[in-house]
């Protein structure tokens, strides 16, 4: 039973790469915020995708699309905030081969996904 259930009926993308996050958080803390990260980029695409207020930023890049202000007009600052450090988590994952992403890294990672799928669904 995974956590991200309230993505299956409109958000099946984001269900997949989240479920994924989530089982592997304390096994591949690693994988899953990589994981996690992905899931936000979707999320993020497809919010600007869909959503007329968003503005588009001066990259295409989920650096550059968090950091676009209409962004943060339409989700408020927490959002932001929490897919700032899902990026960065993500980006630790991928690239940093210094300091190991702990089960407590990847869990809180996999916890602020949940609040910007959430947030994404609800909204």
């Amino acid at each position: 039973m995974t956590q991200f259930a309230f993505l299956s009926a409109d958000f099946p993308d984001l269900l997949t790469h989240a479920k994924v996050a989530e089982s592997s958080a304390l096994s591949d803390p690693r994988g899953a915020c990589f994981r996690a990260r992905l899931t936000l980029e979707t999320a993020i695409n497809w919010l600007y995708r869909n959503d007329p207020s968003l503005r588009s930023p001066y990259q295409d890049n989920l650096a550059a699309l968090i950091a676009e202000p209409s962004l943060s007009q339409l989700t408020g600052p927490a959002i932001v905030t929490k897919a700032r450090f899902i990026k960065n988590q993500g980006n630790r994952a991928a690239h940093d081969s210094g300091k190991p992403l702990t089960a407590q890294d990847a869990a809180a990672t996999v916890r602020e996904l949940f609040h910007v799928c959430y947030w994404i669904a609800r909204t």
